[in-house]
């Protein structure tokens, strides 16, 4: 008897506390409180814009063009850098801009309009999305894409040709600045605000530049879109209207050139860069550099011996003692916020006046962007207008060679498009480092062995295409 009464009060019990399970709500026992419940877009695309100065600061691009070298420890100046990875770019900002799009062109689209007009936001990540992989394609060539960013469903994907992402990313940038409107822009767009007259400009200056990449390869596709751009009225003319990445003031947000000099000294003027402009007597000789603190040039140029301080580094030497060189202008390197260029009235305007000679339809000729580029450049650097206006008058437009030079001192700093510029036009002539191991300046980005050893046939089939994959295998739209 006891032991069934026992049992009735177990299954008694076993009764109450089903019954009293059925009445709790477990449907929130895993949702954070204080999370997001909608799709954050701002976020994302914040976080992608942080990858700007990745490239408007490329310190190795720099180096190759030889407008500064290094100190005490010169590898990427003696071309050391063989190989690089890709991998940061897909998992980071390109991932990021990827979700962007896909939230805005699917279901969730309403949700996200918290943080802009969907089209908006379509616009701005498509073209920062292009922005980074003409990047990325200038630097290593042949990349995944079109059968990229499947996780484990294909992790073995091809690879995409050069030209093959060109043709994308021009239809990836029309599409853009087609569906760009004056409802919202994007809110988490720290660097232009939300203002989309600024990400159509930057639409329609990477499209001109683009343009002009292929020019020598499919030159009736770059004489089209580079019309399209310069018919926009949206190609930057002004210093006024330069596209600039602005820096903050705490540690988290400040240049990475504040944060290159804070506690060392690496980075000195190249000789190669001194002597073009003290030969030149270039009055931005003095702007970009400051005077060295050790020594003395030997045999100045300048009328009195102004530029007498002003010394620059050979390339790929060690040259521990920094101070006898010239560093480059205080402003850049002890400032946290000063701005870094993407594109300027100096850089468009030597791309019209190369679009003029190869007789594109633009308004003006060539020697008249030539020589508003330079002034641009000269303004922009806060030379004096009579030096300035006695410089142009000293360096009449000639021709290409002419652009070329130019356009290597104005992209002074811009590392990826003074390199990807020169590796087009093969000018102006730059000696190889003469302490390289191989004295040739690097065309490319090798890729990281670990291509090679996770994706073995589509490598090779992208080396049979391409070409070796080393630094010195050029690009597709490098013929000359």
């Amino acid at each position: 008897m006891n032991k069934l009464i026992k049992n009735i009060a177990l299954l008694l019990c076993i009764s109450v506390f089903i019954s009293s399970c059925e009445t709790i709500d477990y449907d929130d026992t895993n949702q954070n409180p204080n999370g997001p419940t909608s799709p954050v877009t701002s976020q994302l695309f914040t976080s992608a814009l942080t990858w700007v100065p990745v490239i408007t600061i490329d310190e190795v691009s720099i180096l190759y063009m030889q407008h500064i070298t290094q100190g005490q420890y010169p590898g990427s100046s003696r071309y050391e850098t063989l190989t690089s990875s890709y991998d940061g770019w897909y998992t980071g900002p390109i991932m990021n801009l990827n979700e962007v799009i896909k939230i805005n062109e699917g279901p969730d689209a309403g949700a996200a309009l918290t943080y802009g007009a969907t089209e908006n936001q379509l616009a701005s990540a498509k073209i920062l999305r292009a922005y980074y992989l003409q990047y990325m394609t200038d630097s290593w060539g042949y990349l995944p894409w079109s059968e990229a960013f499947q996780g484990v469903a294909n992790s073995r994907v091809a690879f995409d040709s050069q030209e093959t992402l060109y043709n994308y990313m021009f239809a990836e940038v029309d599409a853009a600045l087609a569906m760009i409107s004056n409802a919202a822009g994007p809110t988490g767009d720290f660097m232009f605000g939300g203002d989309m007259d600024k990400w159509a400009a930057l639409g329609n200056n990477l499209k001109a530049t683009m343009a002009l990449r292929i020019s020598d390869v499919n030159p009736s596709l770059a004489k089209t879109k580079f019309e399209q751009a310069a018919a926009s009225g949206m190609l930057i003319l002004d210093n006024a209207d330069n596209l600039e990445y602005n820096y903050g003031t705490d540690a988290t947000s400040n240049s990475p050139w504040y944060d290159n000099f804070e506690t060392r000294e690496d980075y000195i003027l190249s000789v190669t860069m001194v002597e073009n402009l003290r030969s030149n007597l270039d009055p931005r000789l003095f702007e970009m550099a400051e005077e060295a603190r050790d020594s003395v040039h030997p045999s100045p140029n300048f009328p009195g011996g102004i530029d007498a301080g002003y010394v620059g580094a050979p390339n790929g030497a060690v040259n521990g003692n920094v101070p006898d060189y010239s560093f480059i202008t205080s402003d850049i390197i002890y400032e946290h916020d000063f701005p870094s260029p993407i594109y300027t009235a100096a850089q468009m305007r030597f791309a019209l006046s190369e679009a003029a000679l190869k007789g594109w339809t633009v308004t003006g000729d060539a020697a008249t962007h030539y020589a508003a580029g330079i002034q641009a450049s000269m303004d922009y650097w806060g030379v004096d207008p009579a030096d300035a206006t006695a410089y142009i008058a000293a360096h009449p437009y000639t021709g290409i060679a002419d652009i070329a030079y130019e356009k290597w001192v104005a992209l002074y700093l811009n590392g990826p498009e003074a390199w990807a510029e020169w590796r087009r036009l093969d000018a102006p002539y730059l000696p190889p480092s003469p302490f390289a191991a191989v004295q040739e300046i690097p065309k490319r980005d090798a890729y990281d062995p670990s291509v090679e050893d996770n994706n073995a046939a589509n490598y090779a089939a992208m080396v049979a295409a391409q070409g070796p994959d080393n630094i010195y295998t050029k690009l597709w739209w490098d013929v000359n």
